[in-house]
């Protein structure tokens, strides 16, 4: 999938800097391993821990269909999330394409989410604020369990 984000990004949006993308430290969790975490937070056996506790600097980590870029920056994480998902092309609701929708984020210590303006948005893309707070209101117990989990 990241082979498949990287070539989406060279296509649409040419000014990004692949670099990070590629110099990241990329884990993939199977659906397995995010239940064994979501079951270690909720039996007490992993303890949820600050976010700035993460020693890595800078990583994609990938579940389903999402990839995450984190960067640790001063006050906790800036993120930016790739959901690849199909899109109706404009001109035929029959020819769907595959594409990402991203959303760009910071957390803090507490991960507690902020929205953050992206520049990879299509531009006949219809988004929403409310929807993409959904979407991260998703994924952070994920991305807690996982930090919690790596960190030292």
């Amino acid at each position: 999938m990241l082979k498949r984000l990287i070539e989406f990004l060279k296509n649409n949006y040419p000014n990004t800097n692949i670099d990070e993308y590629l110099d990241s430290k990329y884990i993939n969790l199977e659906s397995e391993q995010l239940k064994k975490i979501a079951e270690a937070i909720k039996s007490g056996e992993l303890q949820v821990k600050p976010a700035s506790t993460c020693t890595a600097s800078q990583f994609i980590f990938h579940f389903g269909s999402t990839l995450i870029l984190l960067k640790k920056v001063s006050n906790g994480f800036e993120a930016e999330l790739a959901w690849e998902t199909d899109f109706l092309a404009i001109h035929s609701v029959r020819e769907k394409i595959k594409g990402f929708y991203f959303i760009k984020f910071s957390f803090n210590d507490d991960y507690q989410t902020t929205l953050l303006d992206t520049d990879k948005k299509n531009e006949d893309q219809v988004r929403s604020e409310v929807k993409e707070q959904e979407v991260l209101d998703k994924i952070m117990p994920v991305v807690k369990g996982f930090i919690s989990a790596i960190a030292e």
